[in-house]
């Protein structure tokens, strides 16, 4: 059973993307946070959101569909931490992921270290 729902699952994914070259998520629900124990608990606009969420909820499902995934830096928060997209393929298609996040990349421009890292 558990076989046909990660093949549904994976059919669904691939049904939703067929008409876009392309999805263009978010990675995270926040910017990249500052350094921190493992797994603790992420602050977002007040709220406490475990770790696992705040950081996995836009890239958990294309890791078990096996959607190929890109992320490029798209800029920075005021404190110098980045910002990133993340640009999701079809499956099988990872060159032309690829040439697509490169040509984002060029007109995105070119991203800094941010100061203490």
């Amino acid at each position: 059973m558990r076989h046909l729902q990660s093949d549904r699952f994976i059919a669904q994914i691939d049904a939703a993307l067929e008409p876009w070259d392309v999805w263009l998520t978010p990675i995270a629900a926040t910017p990249a946070f500052t350094h921190r124990p493992a797994w603790s608990a992420i602050d977002i606009e007040g709220k406490s959101y475990p770790h696992s969420i705040a950081n996995g909820a836009y890239t958990i499902p294309f890791n078990l569909s096996g959607h190929p995934a890109v992320v490029i830096p798209v800029g920075q928060t005021q404190n110098g931490l980045p910002i990133g997209l993340q640009i999701i393929g079809k499956r099988w298609r990872e060159m032309e992921l690829l040439a697509i996040a490169s040509q984002i990349d060029k007109v995105v421009g070119s991203w800094q270290q941010p100061p203490g890292y």
